[in-house]
C-alpha cells in the first residue's frame, strides 16, 4: 500500500509540471497582423468629425495616422473607435496593427471629405436708428461655421466675417442704395448666400453717444463767457482716444470763471436706466473741476450739474459724471461743458470726445 501511494503521487506530480509547460505562449509562432482595415464614417454637419473604427485579426493596438499633418497618431485598443476633425480635402489615412510580440502590419486607406452648403440662411439687415448712414447685420443658418458680409461700397471689397447670431456695424459714406451680400460658409467651398439691397439717408438725430465723427451731421455748440469751440481733427491721437475728430474748447484770456459751451440734442436723454454720463478730455493741467451741466430745452432754469476733477496733465483720461437721482420728466436735451470751472480764462485749450450714457 505504501509503494502504491508513492507511485500515484509522483504521477500526479508530473501531470501537474506538463500542465505549467503546456499554458506558457510560444510567441515564436505568433504571426504578423492580417485583415486590417476600418471603418471611417464622416459627420453630416460640416464639422469635419470623422469616426474611425479600425479592424483586423490578431492585434493587440491600433496606431492611426490621419494624413492631414496631425503629428502625434491616435491610439486605438481593438473594438474602440476614435473621433478626428479633419478639414475639407482628400487624405492617406493609415492603421499600423501591433501583435502581442510587437510585429506589425500596416494599411493606407482614402478618405474624402467635403462640406455641402450651409441651409436655412436667415440675413438681417437693419438700418441704424441714430447714424442713418449705418446698417447693421446678423445672421444664422443650418451647418455654417461662420459668414462672410460684402457691405456693396467699395469696388474689390475686403468681406468682413462674423459668427452666427453676431451682430456687424457698417457705416456708409454717403447716402443711396446698396446691395448687401451676406454669404454662410463652411470649412470647404460650399456656401450659401443671400443679397438685399439697403437705402440709408444722411443722419439729421443728433443724440447720444457723441462721438463727433460724422460729416454729415451738425455738430452746432454755442459759446458763452469768452469759450471758443469747434470740432477739429484729433491733435492728440493716443492712449484711449485714437478717434479721427474731437472738440477742441479754448477758455480764452480773460475768459469769465464760469465760460463754457453746449449743444443740444434732437430729443431729451432718457436716464430711465442709465444714471451716468462719460466724457473723455484732454487737459492742459491736472487739479482742474470739469463742470457737465444738463438742461431742459425751453427752459434753461430746469438743469442739473456734477463736478468731476482732471488727474492726468497732456494726456486723454474719462471722467465720470453720476446723475443718480435725476428727475428724469424734467427732459434734459442740453448738454453744457465747463473747463478749469471757477477760474478765469488764461487762454488754454482743451479738448473732450465721446459723451456717452453708462450705468
Amino acid at each position: 500500500m505504501k509503494n502504491t501511494f508513492l507511485l500515484t503521487i509522483l504521477f500526479l506530480s508530473l501531470m501537474v509540471s506538463c500542465t505549467k509547460e503546456n499554458d506558457v505562449v510560444d510567441v515564436s509562432k505568433i504571426t504578423a497582423p492580417s485583415d486590417i482595415s476600418a471603418v471611417m464614417t464622416i459627420k453630416q454637419d460640416n464639422s469635419g468629425t470623422v469616426t474611425i473604427l479600425p479592424t483586423g485579426t490578431g492585434i493587440t493596438q491600433f496606431k492611426i495616422y490621419y494624413g492631414d499633418g496631425t503629428v502625434a497618431p491616435g491610439v486605438v485598443n481593438p473594438g474602440n473607435s476614435i473621433n478626428h476633425i479633419f478639414l475639407e480635402g482628400t487624405f492617406q489615412v493609415k492603421i499600423v496593427g501591433t501583435t502581442i510580440d510587437g510585429k506589425t502590419s500596416e494599411v493606407t486607406l482614402p478618405l474624402t471629405v467635403t462640406f455641402f452648403a450651409p441651409t436655412n440662411l436667415v440675413a438681417t439687415i437693419t438700418n441704424q436708428t441714430v447714424n442713418t448712414l449705418g446698417i447693421t447685420v446678423s445672421a444664422t443658418a443650418n451647418f455654417a461655421t461662420g459668414f462672410k458680409v460684402y457691405f456693396g461700397d467699395v469696388p474689390n471689397e475686403v468681406p468682413v466675417s462674423f459668427a452666427q447670431n453676431a451682430v456687424v456695424s457698417h457705416v456708409y459714406a454717403a447716402a443711396g442704395t446698396y446691395l448687401v451680400t451676406v454669404v454662410a460658409v463652411t470649412g470647404g467651398v460650399a456656401s450659401t448666400t443671400y443679397t438685399q439691397n439697403v437705402t440709408v439717408t444722411v443722419p439729421t438725430t443728433l443724440a447720444l453717444p457723441l462721438d463727433f465723427e460724422s460729416s454729415t451731421l451738425n455738430y452746432s455748440f454755442t459759446d458763452f463767457a469768452g469759450e471758443n469751440s469747434s470740432v477739429i481733427a484729433n491733435p492728440n491721437s493716443s492712449g484711449i482716444d485714437t478717434s479721427t475728430k474731437v472738440v477742441s474748447t479754448t477758455k480764452t484770456t480773460g475768459a469769465a470763471t464760469y465760460a463754457g459751451t453746449y449743444i443740444s440734442l434732437t430729443s431729451p436723454i432718457d436716464f430711465s436706466v442709465l444714471k451716468k454720463m462719460k466724457m473723455k478730455v484732454w487737459c492742459p493741467s491736472a487739479g482742474g473741476v470739469v463742470k457737465m451741466k444738463l438742461q431742459n430745452l425751453a427752459n434753461v432754469n430746469i438743469s442739473t450739474e456734477v463736478n468731476a476733477t482732471s488727474t492726468v496733465a497732456n494726456g486723454w483720461q474719462e471722467l465720470t459724471f453720476d446723475f443718480t437721482g435725476i428727475n428724469n420728466a424734467n427732459n434734459y436735451q442740453t448738454i453744457v461743458v465747463f473747463f478749469d470751472f471757477g477760474n478765469a480764462g488764461n487762454g488754454a485749450t482743451y479738448y473732450f470726445d465721446d459723451i456717452e450714457q453708462s450705468n
